[in-house]
């Protein structure tokens, strides 16, 4: 039995998925699967029993992954003592997100820090209450979310209601959002009136509706014509270049860089008016002690 191969039983627990599990890990779904296989047969019996919509755990699979729970968590701990020896275990770090462009450039300067070791990291970017939930059943270390000012009691009652800790990051307001490719980038002045007659494209769009009332999206304040919703930015940046679209971005507070997509593609944001703050922070479990890589990246994160 592998170490990797018992990471690899628990991403598969978590997500209920081979597939899935392939995917977080970086793995093809057949060389993820007869890793499964081998270890099934060396242990004498069967982990995962397959559906069709995925993998349930069998009865003794639930043993075997209490144990292999407690074997991570205490090479977790042995890690967390000294990691100048990269040779006991992966290091490993799991990040729940709401899609934020710059999440990732952290994420990945985290990792870069530990480009001589064995590393095990993971990024998912989920809609709002995917992440609540990620950090609630311990499926990810770190969670980043987003709440608006205009509703932040509401929010507050809800993290505690889950155990959560919520550490304000900073601030910023949404924005219109087009690439240099658009028409109207090399306008001299832009308002959101100038464009209503494109394609709104968005892959935040259910994690806005949580973040505003529902006026936000309603024709008095957005009236765009065609609404196109995506699930993740390479898609986003895809569509906006294929239809000259429109998308909607949070501004951080004092950042006065444009953002990038891809190796070519910058872009201009454009003011949406009457719109209430929002707080950027990172969350946690009230009772969960914080890992060195956890803490490490929070240090990147607020900087």
């Amino acid at each position: 039995m592998k170490l990797e191969q018992v990471i690899y039983a628990l991403e598969i627990a978590s997500v209920g998925s081979i597939s899935r599990a392939a995917k977080n890990l970086l793995l093809t779904q057949p060389n993820l699967s007869a890793s499964m296989k081998n270890l099934e047969d060396e242990v004498g019996f069967k982990i995962f029993e397959r559906i069709p919509r995925g993998v349930i755990v069998t009865s003794k699979g639930k043993e075997f992954l209490k144990y292999a729970q407690s074997i991570y968590e205490n090479i977790e701990n042995i890690n967390s003592i000294s990691l100048n020896n990269n040779t006991l275990s992966p290091v490993s770090f799991s990040l729940s997100t709401q899609s934020f462009s710059f999440i990732m450039d952290k994420f990945l300067s985290l990792h870069s820090s530990y480009k001589n070791y064995l590393t095990h990291f993971k990024i998912k970017h989920s809609h709002y209450f995917e992440v609540l939930d990620d950090v609630v059943r311990k499926n990810a270390d770190i969670g980043i979310v987003s709440i608006s000012d205009e509703h932040i009691n509401l929010w507050q009652k809800l993290f505690n209601s889950k155990n959560i800790e919520f550490n304000p990051i900073t601030s910023g307001c949404l924005k219109g959002y087009i690439l240099d490719t658009h028409p109207l980038y090399s306008k001299e002045k832009i308002v959101l009136d100038d464009l209503f007659d494109y394609t709104l494209v968005t892959c935040n769009h259910d994690d806005y509706n949580s973040l505003y009332s529902s006026d936000v999206f309603k024709n008095e304040l957005l009236p765009f014509k065609n609404k196109i919703l995506v699930s993740d930015y390479g898609a986003l940046v895809y569509t906006m270049n294929s239809l000259n679209a429109v998308t909607l971005i949070l501004k951080l507070k004092n950042s006065k860089t444009k953002l990038s997509f891809g190796n070519s593609n910058t872009g201009r944001y454009i003011d949406i008016y009457d719109l209430p703050n929002i707080t950027l922070g990172w969350i946690k479990l009230k009772d969960s002690n914080m890992t060195s890589v956890s803490s490490e990246f929070i240090n990147i994160l607020t900087k």
